[in-house]
């Protein structure tokens, strides 16, 4: 049951909804309370919190796997890059758990078991592969946080000022996240998953969250030029003065130099801050710009990322590149991948290792939700499975995946209304989709088209429409009979193209020679060949073999029209005379299947060709890539520091 009583600082009414919470925070006085039996201990003020972007709130409410939750304390912590939050969390289970909310990811936990044992914080590093609770994980992150302030019932000790050494993990291949907190011994390890926020069915938010529009939180002014910068939201970490360039970190109510501009060539945005572009049916406001680059072999690629912002949904990156866009988007999880392998593999689709290199910062303008600098260098992956890429950056305390989908440029400048366009796309880009497969498709699906209807008209040639015969008699060539055989006779209205006659024989072991002679009554014009035919057959060490057939069909072609017979003068084998019966079949206009498959071939050149011209394609885009298609480096020696290699977005 809920356990309540006043604060022995300021008398205001105290509630603890959980038996396991012991620790509290007035909500009035800031005072820090512990629980002693009925009564509540002052241990001193709680610092004030620090102003964040948070929709949640003490009373906030959500469901997580079915079952419905309430928001009843929290942390706040403070690290390199800015601040978040870890919100404690009571189940009507009256389970106890934590929500995590930081630049706009949202993942729950549970303390748990490690059932093995854990490294420690000093030797651990980004990349490590983990195993908590018989799950497999990899660090993404190491942080020595500072514990700042607190609000509401928590389920331990808590001060404010306490360093709170904590690594992030995600589990290979999924969306499970783990967490390590090293401020106690023996760490504590705290396991769960990491989803989109409206997995969650949050109610009881802060009530400016759903009336936040678009547009400027608040306004301040540069403390080097004077310059006006807008903030859009309180996650903004730091922000470069578009006028003189200085980079600045955003404290709460104030402005304050973190980095001073460096002599820079300005330059021209493709797009201007401030803009506003519709993508999926939302409006995303351009609030930050950086140039980033790689250099190889003495010559800089450089490309342009703008930091789009949306007050529900968070961050997302607008990435060009030589004239090709592409829309990047934080992936919650980690793909499974270990350092050198020539792909990964990431919801089902094979992506494969296309460029690495180290990315420098050169140039930035507006707001940001860490703490950029200019000179700052991360290592990249670039992986590509278009009209996707895979993107993996690594510091040596972090790294990030982020899933990009290409964009072609007009539908970019279509999203934001610009009234200029947009560099044309130079070269082919990492990710960019082969602009002939929908062709080699098309061409496919017709090819096949045709070779069905090809089938069913040769069908009906074959078994309705084509052939006569116009002779079929048995005959039977004995050895003692020398005469020439003569066949009945037959008539040709119409000519024939062609003019089959074929031997049905009963050959065993033996052979027959025939000489065949094709007369027309009237003219007297004879065609005159010869052939024979063989047949063998045995068993050799207990394998069967045969050689030769006991049937033969001879051509005649382009017969004029007219009577005719055929004159059939045999030769017996003299090693096995033996009688040789004969069904001799005449067959007028037989089908051929020779044109059948010469059509064929002819239709299979279209695909091919297509074929082809899809994979110069791709053996273009190949070219530019620091690996070959198949993953092996593209020259030896090319190999990454130990915790990353990288590629250009």
């Amino acid at each position: 049951m809920p356990f309540s009583a006043n604060c022995p600082a300021c008398g205001a009414p105290v509630v603890f909804k959980s038996s396991a919470s012991f620790h509290g925070v007035c909500e009035f006085c800031r005072s820090t309370l512990v629980r002693h039996g009925g009564t509540l201990e002052n241990l001193g003020r709680m610092a004030d919190l620090l102003e964040d972007a948070s929709p949640i709130r003490l009373g906030s409410e959500g469901r997580y796997q079915g079952v419905h939750f309430a928001v009843v304390g929290r942390i706040q912590l403070k690290y390199a890059a800015g601040v978040w939050n870890e919100w404690h969390v009571l189940f009507d289970d009256m389970r106890g758990g934590w929500l995590s909310d930081a630049n706009g990811e949202y993942t729950i936990s549970f303390l748990t078991p490690p059932r093995a044992e854990l490294p420690a914080f000093a030797g651990i590093m980004p990349n490590d592969p983990v195993t908590l609770a018989g799950r497999e994980f990899i660090v993404s992150n190491r942080e020595e946080a500072l514990c700042v302030s607190g609000e509401g019932e928590l389920p331990f000790a808590f001060g404010a000022g306490y360093a709170a050494p904590l690594v992030d993990l995600r589990e290979a291949g999924g969306s499970g996240f783990a967490s390590i907190d090293y401020s106690e011994t023996p760490p504590l390890v705290f396991v769960g998953e990491s989803l989109p926020f409206a997995a969650f069915g949050f109610a009881n938010l802060r009530g400016e969250v759903a009336a936040k529009a678009a547009g400027v939180v608040k306004a301040l002014n540069c403390p080097r030029c004077g310059g006006a910068i807008g903030i859009h939201d309180k996650a903004v970490q730091s922000v470069a003065c578009p006028s003189c360039l200085t980079v600045l970190e955003h404290d709460n109510a104030s402005l304050r130099v973190l980095q001073k501009a460096a002599a820079a060539t300005r330059i021209e945005t493709l797009i201007p801050l401030g803009s506003v572009g519709r993508f999926a049916g939302r409006d995303w406001t351009v609030i930050g710009f950086q140039e980033r680059a790689v250099t190889v072999d003495g010559k800089d690629y450089p490309w342009q990322e703008f930091l789009l912002h949306h007050p529900e949904e968070g961050f997302r990156w607008l990435v060009e590149s030589t004239g090709h866009w592409n829309w990047v988007s934080p992936l919650p999880g980690a793909p499974r991948y270990s350092v050198g392998m020539p792909g990964v593999s990431h919801m089902g689709t094979e992506f494969r290792r296309f460029s690495a290199g180290s990315a420098v910062t050169r140039y930035v303008i507006g707001e940001f939700n860490w703490k950029v600098a200019v000179g700052e260098t991360w290592e990249l992956t670039d992986f590509v499975a278009p009209p996707q890429m895979l993107s993996r950056e690594a510091s040596h305390n972090e790294i990030t995946w982020s899933l990009g989908d290409y964009l072609p440029a007009p539908e970019v400048a279509a999203a934001f209304k610009l009234d200029h366009a947009l560099p044309e796309p130079t070269g082919i880009a990492m990710n960019q989709p082969n602009p002939r497969e929908a062709g080699h498709h098309s061409i496919c699906r017709r090819f096949w088209m045709f070779v069905v209807a090809t089938l069913l008209a040769q069908a009906l040639w074959v078994f309705v429409l084509g052939g006569n015969t116009l002779v079929d008699q048995r005959v039977v060539f004995a050895p003692d009979r020398d005469e020439p055989l003569a066949t009945q006779g037959f008539r040709l209205a119409d000519g024939a193209r062609n003019l089959v006659l074929r031997h049905d024989t009963d050959l065993d072991n033996n052979w027959l020679g025939l000489g065949l002679t094709l007369i027309e009554k009237t003219s007297g014009k004879a065609w005159v060949t010869q052939g024979d035919i063989a047949y063998w057959h045995g068993n050799d060490g207990g394998e069967s073999w045969s050689e030769g057939d006991r049937s033969r069909e001879l051509v005649f072609r382009d017969l004029p029209p007219g009577d005719y017979y055929f004159i059939i003068d045999p030769e017996i084998s003299a090693e096995k005379p033996v009688a040789v019966a004969d069904r001799i079949r005449v067959i007028g206009n037989q089908p051929a299947w020779s044109s059948f498959f010469l059509l064929l071939a002819w239709l299979a050149l279209f695909p091919m060709f297509s074929r082809y011209r899809v994979a110069a394609f791709e053996a273009k885009r190949w070219e530019d890539a620091d690996f070959l298609s198949d993953g092996t480096t593209a020259a030896e020696g090319d190999s990454g520091p130990d915790f990353d290699s990288g590629g250009d977005d």
